[in-house]
């Protein structure tokens, strides 16, 4: 089954009509929140939610803007939103601090994005501080020590949604055994020919060789690129 899609956060002052037309082209709609103002972040997420509907799932991301206090107070508050999950709430290595509200909350957690190996994913999940894994294939050193994450997440029942890099992740969160979603950023497009197709909110895996992508014009004249250094 092809992996649910994320529609990445439009800007706060982005008409309605632009939010209508992401949840029409994805599964789940993801916004930021982690403000200084947590009164703030709490209307937005509101307002989104009433534009939205029940029917759409919505994830926060405060980019590991609270402490571990913050993190409950506003994650208790963030439950009537029925969120699909809170993410990095923490500091990406606090896997103790994640584990509680993971424990403790009814929204999920997501975690794990800025972690470099697989080692430091085994001690997150080994803790409980994750409810969503969500490792960064070129970040954790490719696709072999990413998919040692992916066998320890299912043998621990969690859920995957990996970490940018779609043209990788998509065939990785395709062959996850559990649930799996993909975030949609089309940053990348230029190095590519071709492009991932969207269908009914979901990505659909392409049948062509490897990744089943190629580079474009423009990336390969990058690659021919040259500079000359003296020597000293």
């Amino acid at each position: 089954m092809a992996p649910e899609l994320i529609g990445e956060d439009p800007s706060e002052r982005t008409p309605v009509r632009r939010w209508r037309g992401a949840s029409a082209a994805s599964s789940g709609i993801k916004i930021k929140v982690g403000q200084p103002d947590a009164a703030a972040d709490l209307r937005r997420v509101e307002t989104v939610r009433g534009h939205l509907g029940d029917g759409v799932p919505l994830m926060v991301d405060a980019n590991q803007q609270w402490d571990r206090a913050t993190a409950r107070r506003i994650g208790r508050t963030l439950g009537q939103f029925q969120l699909a999950w809170i993410e990095e709430p923490l500091g990406a290595y606090d896997a103790e601090g994640h584990a509680a509200p993971a424990a403790s909350l009814d929204t999920p957690v997501a975690t794990g994005e800025m972690l470099t190996s697989a080692e430091e994913h085994t001690r997150l999940i080994k803790a409980g501080a994750a409810d969503f894994v969500q490792p960064d294939a070129p970040r954790v050193g490719g696709i072999t020590p990413f998919l040692r994450v992916m066998a320890l997440a299912d043998h621990k029942g969690l859920s995957l949604a990996p970490h940018f890099a779609m043209e990788i992740h998509l065939h990785l969160a395709a062959a996850y055994p559990g649930t799996a979603w993909v975030e949609h950023f089309d940053w990348l497009e230029p190095l590519f020919q071709e492009r991932l197709e969207l269908c009914d909110g979901r990505m659909c895996v392409p049948d062509r060789p490897g990744l089943g992508l190629s580079l474009s014009d423009r990336a390969m004249g990058w690659t021919v690129d040259r500079c000359e250094a003296s020597a000293g």
